[in-house]
């Protein structure tokens, strides 16, 4: 096999883009239709078991406040119907983006028993992520809280009703349970698990150059419309862990091989070898990592 071009490989980058941006509003899909789900099962199921005064209020009882706090339907219908739908999703996805990986990786030398192993080894890692984030206890708490108070206050139950709904479903801009709780937790994960995948595939076939990807648009960072396009060895990339770290959306701990440019950063290094680096920058330096 020949040496890919910088047009090739620009091509299945962009591929992986688009299967990586699918994924994250894929996921604010998937989560929005659970909660119709969710909020149609607590409208239906859940809160026609409350005992409701003649005033047409919530009754303040032992009995509905038990019902509440120990509803096992409720924990069944989350953990078994709604997540998942959305773990589901999840490994989908992260397989997907496994798959475009591999086919950057191997026209620039990746053997099947590499690719074999970092699959494994990625498998392995978004499997325990996906287990830890389906723990929907926080979204069951808000949940109960939210009918606990309506409870205490013996909330009309149309009010009752409508609160439910705008705590499961949002209101206005403001996401419902399930969608803000995975995109606080896993919206970002699909990015960060192809910069890790790619620094491992990377690192094993000593490609130390990294064209910084994915373009500008009107409100990109200037740390990121600075490198968009270039091509950098990976000592310059590493130093930028330590150059002043107050620009504009850093995380506090932000590690450039994972975090690029920050919070919600969408760029990617497309890493390539020093000879298609010369290509691009016939004056790039030989990157002090190259084992040859």
């Amino acid at each position: 096999m020949g040496i890919p071009t910088i047009t090739e490989l620009k091509k299945i980058a962009q591929k992986r883009t688009r299967i990586l941006r699918d994924s994250e509003a894929g996921l604010m899909r998937k989560t929005k239709a659970q909660e119709r789900r969710l909020n149609s099962y607590l409208l239906n199921k859940l809160i026609p078991k409350l005992d409701i005064g003649t005033d047409n209020r919530v009754k303040n009882t032992a009995k509905n406040l038990n019902l509440i706090n120990n509803s096992k339907a409720l924990r069944r219908f989350v953990k078994k119907t709604i997540d998942f739908f959305i773990q589901d999703f999840y490994i989908s996805q992260f397989e997907k983006i496994t798959s475009q990986t591999n086919k950057y990786f191997e026209p620039l030398g990746a053997s099947e028993s590499l690719v074999n192993r970092l699959d494994k080894k990625g498998e392995k890692g978004y499997n325990s992520f996906v287990e830890s984030v389906m723990d929907s206890t926080k979204i069951e708490s808000d949940i109960k809280r939210t009918l606990r108070k309506s409870i205490s206050s013996q909330r009309p139950i149309g009010e009752l009703k409508k609160l439910v709904t705008d705590t499961v479903k949002g209101k206005d801009n403001k996401l419902g349970a399930i969608s803000s709780y995975h995109y606080q937790n896993g919206y970002n994960e699909f990015q960060e698990y192809a910069r890790v995948l790619d620094n491992q595939f990377a690192t094993s076939l000593d490609l130390n150059y990294g064209i910084y990807s994915g373009g500008t648009i009107k409100d990109t960072r200037k740390f990121c419309k600075d490198r968009a396009g270039k091509v950098f060895n990976r000592e310059t990339i590493l130093s930028w862990n330590e150059i002043p770290k107050n620009w504009q959306g850093r995380k506090a701990d932000n590690d450039i091989l994972v975090d690029m440019g920050g919070h919600n950063c969408r760029h990617d290094f497309d890493w390539i070898s020093y000879e298609l680096a010369k290509r691009i920058n016939p004056d790039i330096i030989k990157s002090k990592f190259d084992k040859k």
